[in-house]
């Protein structure tokens, strides 16, 4: 079942507005098939309101629908983000891990220490120590920040480029 919009809206909402809002959140967010899929979502719950209450100043509405609504989405980007990088850290736990310790096996478990060692030491030391704390320490990204004095939004810097680096190091040994 749809909901018919109101020819009212036509009195509120604008290409020019629409325009407006999408510019504004490409600018914000950085992406401009983010900032088109906020913009239409912006428009429906712009419908939904003004058909609830009167609308007193429609641009503002507006604005406010999408700030929140980009708000909303950089707060569940950040929290895939973490995520992913939290997912990167147990890789690096099962490239160690082995149920059954023969010979070659303990080989490789030895190469493959031996490789992110010498990756951890290309890094730059607040970028290692944030990895080690976080990886063998279970550190919090506010205890890691506290630790360098640094922000939390650089901490999850350190451990995004020092999971890369890794990574691309243990990739490339085999």
């Amino acid at each position: 079942m749809t909901n018919a919009i109101s020819p009212n809206h036509a009195l509120y909402w604008s290409d020019s507005l629409a325009e407006e809002l999408l510019h504004f959140l490409t600018r914000r967010l950085r992406c401009s098939d983010t900032a088109a899929e906020i913009t239409h979502e912006t428009y429906i719950r712009f419908c939904q309101t003004s058909q609830a209450t009167p609308v007193n100043n429609a641009r503002a509405l507006a604005y406010r629908i999408a700030l929140n609504l980009a708000v909303d989405y950089q707060r569940k980007a950040k929290v895939r983000s973490d995520r992913a990088v939290e997912g990167d850290f147990e890789v690096f736990a099962d490239s160690f891990q082995s149920a059954a310790a023969d010979p070659e096996q303990i080989a490789i478990a030895q190469q493959n220490l031996t490789t992110l060692e010498t990756a951890l030491m290309e890094l730059p030391s607040d970028c290692r120590n944030a990895f080690l704390w976080r990886g063998i320490d279970g550190l919090t990204y506010l205890e890691i920040a506290a630790r360098l004095g640094i922000s939390e939004s650089m901490v999850h810097k350190h451990l995004t480029r020092a999971t890369a680096h890794c990574t691309q190091r243990m990739k490339e040994s085999g």
